[in-house]
């Protein structure tokens, strides 16, 4: 006997295993975006390093010597910080277009419903937002390393 179809054209079997599938894809956007929040977790704590850091060495070393290795591991950190960003950033991204591909095939639009709004609030895209801090923080550096040179 022939599986039932729905509305989407979709049999009920390959339905059940694209909902499980969609179901899969959810919780791995939700631990990538998690993984984000991560990511500004361990680098805000490592550029409080480097600021605690410059001022301990700034009491320390009377000289200067040694104080331009602070700017630029700034400027590495920050680096590495917007990378690891970007790399997330686009991961989620990539689930979300998984997903949605996913939602068009099951009949639903959850993903593509809350894409909508959010473009409709003219809201600005979480990537760059995201790469504000950091960014101000490798501007910071940036400018403390060229003030030690001139």
């Amino acid at each position: 006997m022939g599986e039932l179809k729905s509305e989407v054209g979709v049999r009920e079997s390959e339905r059940e295993l694209l909902f499980e599938t969609y179901k899969l894809h959810t919780e791995l956007a939700e631990r990538v975006a998690s993984l984000r929040e991560d990511v500004n977790k361990l680098y805000v704590s490592m550029t409080s390093g480097v600021i605690a850091a410059s001022v301990l060495l700034q009491k320390l070393v009377q000289d200067g010597e040694a104080t331009w290795v602070l700017p630029v591991l700034g400027v590495t950190v920050t680096v590495s910080w917007m990378s690891s960003l970007h790399s997330v950033t686009g991961r989620l991204s990539g689930k979300h277009h998984a997903l949605v591909e996913l939602e068009s095939k099951l009949g639903i639009n959850f993903f593509t419903r809350e894409r909508e709004e959010f473009e409709r609030g003219r809201f600005l895209k979480r990537k760059h937002t995201a790469l504000v801090l950091p960014g101000t923080f490798f501007l910071v550096c940036v400018g403390w390393l060229v003030v030690m040179i001139l």
